[in-house]
Order: C-alpha cells, then sequence, then structure tokens
C-alpha cells in the first residue's frame, strides 16, 4: 500500500517535503481549499521535481447537494467551472448524470493528473435509498463517458458513504454485488467513509466501522478494481492489509476524518491543537509532552525513526505531519506488505496485541489525555474478527 497525503488550507511546503524525504508516494488535492490556477501551477511544480509521484484532484462533488445551504463554506469550490449545486431530484435524471461526469472529467483531463477522479454525491442514510441509486448511476456512466476523452490515465469512480449507512452489512453486500459485476467499471474507486462531524473519532473507529471498510476494499480488490482510501489515516495499514492500494491522510484534524462538517463554518478563536507524535506501537497520537514522560520508563513507543529526533523538545508545526507520514509508512510495511491476507491480519493482530501491552504499562504510571488513550484497540480488534467473519477469511 501506498500513502498519499491529503490536500488542505495552509499546505505550504508540507507536500513537497514529504515527497523530498519518501515519507509519501503522491497527493490528492482538494478542490475547496485550492483554486483552479494555483492546482494546475503545484501539479506542474511537482511534476517537475517528482516524476514518479501520484497526482489527483478531487473534485469534491459530493457538496453539491448542499450547496445551496447559505451556511456552507465552499472555500474555493465555487470557482470550478463544473460546480453548481443540485437537488437530490434534478440528479435522478441519467441525462443530467452524464452531463455532470463529462464536466468534471474535462476539467482534468487537462490536467497533469496521473489518474483521474470522477464525480458522485455521498450515500448519507441507506443503501436502500434514492441517494444509491444515484450514486450507481455515476458510477455506472463513468467509464462510458471517460472513454470519450481516450487518454491514459487511470479513472477512479468516487464512492462516498456514511458511517450510518456502511454498517448496514446485507445492504452493503448487495451494493457491491451491483458495482462490482458492471460490464464496462472503472479501473477502481476512490473510496470515502463519513463522520458525523470531523471531530467524530468513534464514529470511524467503531467495529462494525472498521470491518465494512476492510470489506470494501477486501471485495473490490478481488474484482481486480483498486482502492484509493480517502481520510483513512491510522486505519491505512488495516485496509491495506486486505488489499488497499493507497491510504491517505493529511495535517489537520479534518483531514484526517472525511466529513461533510468540514464544509461548515469554522468556530472563531481558540488556540491551536498541541502537537501530537504519531506511535507505531500504540497505533495512536499522543501530545509530545506525553512523549517525552512516558519514553523515559516505556521507551518501546518510540519508532526510532528520523523525525523522532524532532520531538526531543516542543516540536515546529511543519514537522508534525511529516512524523504522521513517517510513522505511517512505517506501519504499512510492517502490517501490509505481504500479498497474503491472512498473514497480514495476523500481523494486524500482534500489533493490536503490543499495543494493548504497552498501554497496560503506561496505565500504571501516567494518566493519558482522552484522544491518546486505548479506546481504539479494542473496535480494531473487533473490526478484524468480523471482517473474518463476514470475508470467510
Amino acid at each position: 500500500m501506498k500513502l498519499f497525503a491529503q490536500h488542505g488550507y495552509n499546505e505550504g511546503d508540507k507536500i513537497k517535503n514529504g515527497l523530498k524525504d519518501g515519507l509519501i508516494s503522491g497527493v490528492i488535492y482538494g478542490a475547496k481549499d485550492i483554486n483552479p490556477d494555483r492546482l494546475e501551477t503545484r501539479l506542474k511544480e511537482i511534476k517537475e521535481e517528482f516524476p514518479d509521484a501520484g497526482r489527483l484532484f478531487d473534485p469534491q462533488y459530493f457538496v453539491s447537494l448542499i450547496g445551496n445551504d447559505p451556511n456552507i463554506k465552499l472555500g474555493k469550490l465555487d470557482e470550478y467551472s463544473f460546480f453548481k449545486a443540485r437537488r437530490r431530484s434534478q440528479l435522478e435524471a441519467n441525462n443530467l448524470v452524464a452531463e455532470e461526469i463529462r464536466k468534471v472529467l474535462e476539467f482534468q483531463v487537462g490536467l497533469p493528473v496521473t489518474h483521474i477522479i470522477a464525480p458522485n454525491i455521498l450515500i448519507s442514510r441507506s443503501f436502500d435509498s434514492v441517494e444509491a441509486v444515484i450514486s450507481k448511476s455515476f458510477i455506472r456512466q463513468t467509464r462510458k463517458i471517460f472513454d470519450e476523452f481516450k487518454v491514459k490515465q487511470p479513472v477512479f469512480a468516487t464512492l462516498a458513504i456514511s458511517r450510518e449507512a456502511l454498517i448496514d452489512t446485507t445492504e452493503l453486500e448487495s451494493f457491491l454485488n451491483d458495482v462490482t459485476l458492471l460490464d464496462s467499471p472503472p479501473d477502481g474507486f476512490y473510496l470515502l467513509i463519513a463522520a458525523r462531524d470531523v471531530e467524530a473519532r468513534y464514529d470511524i473507529f467503531n467495529a462494525d466501522v472498521v470491518a465494512a471498510w476492510m470489506l470494501l476494499n477486501y471485495s473490490l480488490k478481488i474484482n481486480g478494481l483498486k482502492v484509493i482510501n480517502g481520510y483513512s489515516d491510522i486505519l491505512s495499514p488495516f485496509l491495506g492489509a486486505v488489499g488497499g492500494d493507497i491510504g491517505c491522510t493529511g495535517w489537520w484534524s479534518n483531514l484526517r476524518f472525511f466529513s461533510l462538517d468540514r464544509f461548515a463554518p469554522e468556530a472563531t478563536g481558540g488556540r491551536l491543537p498541541v502537537q501530537r507524535y504519531l506511535s507505531a506501537k500504540l497505533l495512536n497520537r499522543i501530545t509530545f509532552y506525553e512523549l517525552n514522560a512516558l519514553r523515559r520508563f516505556v521507551p518501546q513507543i518510540v519508532n526510532g525513526l528520523a523525525k523522532d529526533k524532532a520531538y526531543e523538545d516542543e516540536p515546529e508545526r511543519t514537522v508534525e505531519i511529516l512524523q504522521t507520514w513517517e510513522a505511517l509508512s512505517s506501519m504499512l510495511e510492517s502490517m501490509a506488505d505481504s500479498n497474503d491476507v491472512s498473514k497480514n491480519l495476523n500481523k494486524c493482530a500482534d500489533a493490536i496485541k503490543l499495543a494493548e501491552q504497552l498501554y497496560s504499562e503506561i496505565k500504571f504510571k501516567y494518566r493519558l489525555d482522552p484522544k491518546s488513550d486505548d479506546n481504539h484497540l479494542e473496535p480494531l480488534r473487533e473490526g478484524i474478527n468480523l471482517f473474518k467473519k463476514t470475508a470467510e477469511i
């Protein structure tokens, strides 16, 4: 599995530094946080400096159904010629869906991208819904319309699903059957799992959600389709273990978990969050001051990688995402480095067991911040077991 940057506000040199240090293999730019001219410039720069890097653009078309809300923060989205607020009833017409796909693809084929992401809406409630029918219409028409442009890049259909819809396993399997039996499928899927808001960590760290997200990767992969997991962050190694091709994360919390909440108005004021350190063996982030307190008596939590040096004192904020990418890359290498799914899952289970042991040591000696605790481990372990049962592995 490869690791890509999930782009957002305040990019600076983060992506270029991540590519230069070999911590990431590509980037997915998001329309909300970059205007069309700047997007083309950045893609050209990356192509010139890092010709082997993946370069993608997420049109974030799923915002169109809420685009008329006066409280929505569109950012740069409304500067794109293809973007227009739509009503769900309008998209029940296949001819309009075709027009929308064509506009988004036409914009991208003129860019120096290595993969093309087709548009889609978010399935917000259930696979047994009008939204799911519309979503399948977008997926079904993607390949035919893409072929009109006669370009060489692979095309990925967006598949955006809320966590509420995802946990209905019966409906999920029925939906999967429909999209994997297409006569003319896309090359793969850009998969997004939506939490209720960007702070809803345990919307995603939920056994049913973990199992279903893994099942999506596994089922699509065995049907010959590639999978890019947007906003997958710490779950990336678990998704890579069952066949996911690419995982993504960025430098803000709203670039680690996907939610339409990131298009809501931002609260004003407040302090910047404390810098955190991603411990590969804890499968979690801890604050830099927790790291420096714990490393004396639980030294195993330290990754032993190059970016650790920046955490000997308070790190620069620009280093935080580089350390995350470095740690995640090491996790991918140790947990998802084989084509043998059973072998990978055993490695994932071992990683969870080690994390539980380390947290047990910590609990006797130090009280952690709630975001640094071990509440994510049980859902991960149960999620793997549920996935194995559903996939009959």
